[in-house]
């Protein structure tokens, strides 16, 4: 079945909106990993149990938004790969095309309604 592409003018706005979207996850996630109480220098000379206690907390709480924003950030890439190699918009499942509706909503979408909705009872 030979794919009908998305015109290049449609996806060079999101390929743009994407590439920013990347650059702003890149930065956040610098971020976090500045703010991790783990990766602090002084944290080896604090040993208040109370301070543990919290920065271990803190450092779980890292962790969290880290893998998020991994996961978004891999979401991006293959978005970006997609569109390279002419498969954006078609469902990854069924080959079918993704509404523009869905895609507008969520531009990383890589599966259509019925296949995510497949895929979402199965588990």
């Amino acid at each position: 079945m030979k794919l009908t592409k998305y015109p290049a003018k449609l996806l060079k706005p999101l390929q743009a909106y994407l590439s920013v979207q990347k650059e702003e996850l890149i930065r956040q996630l610098h971020e976090l990993e500045a703010s991790d109480p783990y990766n602090q220098p002084d944290r080896i000379n604090d040993n208040e149990l109370g301070e543990d206690s919290y920065e271990s907390n803190e450092h779980d709480q890292v962790v969290v938004l880290k893998n998020q924003i991994l996961s978004s950030l891999h979401e991006v890439d293959e978005t970006l790969t997609r569109i390279k190699d002419g498969s954006y918009g078609f469902c990854a499942q069924c080959h079918q095309m993704i509404n523009t509706d869905r895609l507008v909503i969520k531009p990383t979408a890589k599966l259509c309604i019925t296949c995510e909705k497949s895929i979402t009872s199965q588990k």
